[in-house]
């Protein structure tokens, strides 16, 4: 057998704070510990990994090294696993029944959705869902309020007050329309479609995401259509008037009136993003529990961990 590591959630969770504030003593802060603590902790960490995590950096925080980015994806999960352990051993003894309130971001609703009614009347007949859909923003401050049991939503601008449950990666892709050189590669890449025109879905966060990936790469934004909804976006592909990133995968290329668009993977290094569910950080009901169970299952079954020109992220 191998020898004990002895590495502690509290290391992790020190580790995991200072890389997302990129800074000790707002990282401290956030873990309600003191700076000379939350050190400590980081520093065993490195010890017991033999790896340097975080980069100190006078009158400017720490950066996060390319060893600390590897472990950091595993240490949220880790952490985030033993969490679900302990709630799950806390709401196994309540009962499943009563009003479930449930949020979810407007383009997740018709894919994760139906799944979730289904699950739970399958598995809780006495719990009853109730379904609200909304932007981000939204959705944070109904759950923060207590309107919401949960909300299901990207990991985009995430307040520290809430916990998000991580579920999976989501990597964008494009579509286009029929006939075109791009639909027959199959490819593409931003610094080609920066050059045509972008039908961007007009939701907040949605077209951020997508100036987003340009700007990271160094490239100008495309000249744009904004569309108010998916279907027109997929529609207005459909006639040629342009591409889009989209992050979902459809399960029909076909559009409402019977066009088509084709998806198009992109042949850029683009880091994904994460789907989950927000809840406040006090212990999670059983019914609550049971529907990220059931949302999780679904959402790792759309989205497999791993970039889908590469081989899987292990």
């Amino acid at each position: 057998m191998g020898s004990r590591l002895d590495i502690t959630l509290m290391q992790l969770e020190s580790f995991i704070a200072a890389a997302s504030c990129e800074s000790i003593s707002a990282a401290a802060e956030q873990l309600h510990t003191s700076q000379s603590n939350l050190s400590v902790a980081v520093a065993n960490l490195e010890r017991r990994l033999g790896v340097e995590l975080l980069v100190r950096r006078r009158s400017k925080g720490v950066g996060v090294t390319p060893a600390g980015r590897d472990l950091l994806v595993r240490a949220r999960a880790i952490v985030e696993a033993s969490r679900e352990l302990e709630d799950a051993a806390r709401g196994g003894r309540e009962e499943l029944e009563g009003d479930l309130q449930v949020g979810c971001h407007l383009p997740l609703t018709s894919f994760y959705v139906p799944g979730l009614i289904a699950g739970v009347r399958d598995r809780a007949p006495g719990v009853r869902p109730s379904i609200r859909e909304g932007n981000q923003d939204e959705l944070q401050q109904a759950v923060h309020d207590g309107e919401l049991d949960l909300a299901l939503v990207y990991d985009q601008s995430l307040p520290t007050r809430l916990r998000f449950h991580r579920f999976a990666s989501v990597w964008p892709y494009a579509i286009v329309a029929p006939g075109t050189a791009i639909a027959a590669r199959g490819t593409t890449s931003l610094a080609e479609l920066s050059t045509l025109t972008m039908v961007n879905y007009e939701a907040v966060y949605a077209a951020g995401r997508s100036h987003e990936l340009f700007r990271s790469a160094g490239l100008p934004l495309p000249a744009e259509i904004r569309a108010r909804s998916l279907d027109s976006v997929r529609a207005l592909v459909a006639a040629d008037l342009g591409f889009s990133i989209l992050n979902q995968r459809w399960g029909t290329n076909l559009t409402a009136d019977g066009a088509e668009v084709v998806p198009v993977e992109l042949t850029d290094r683009v880091s994904p993003m994460g789907i989950g569910v927000l809840t406040r950080r006090s212990a999670l009901s059983a019914k609550t529990a049971l529907a990220i169970e059931i949302l999780r299952a679904h959402a790792v079954h759309r989205h497999p961990e791993h970039d889908p020109l590469g081989e899987p992220l292990a």
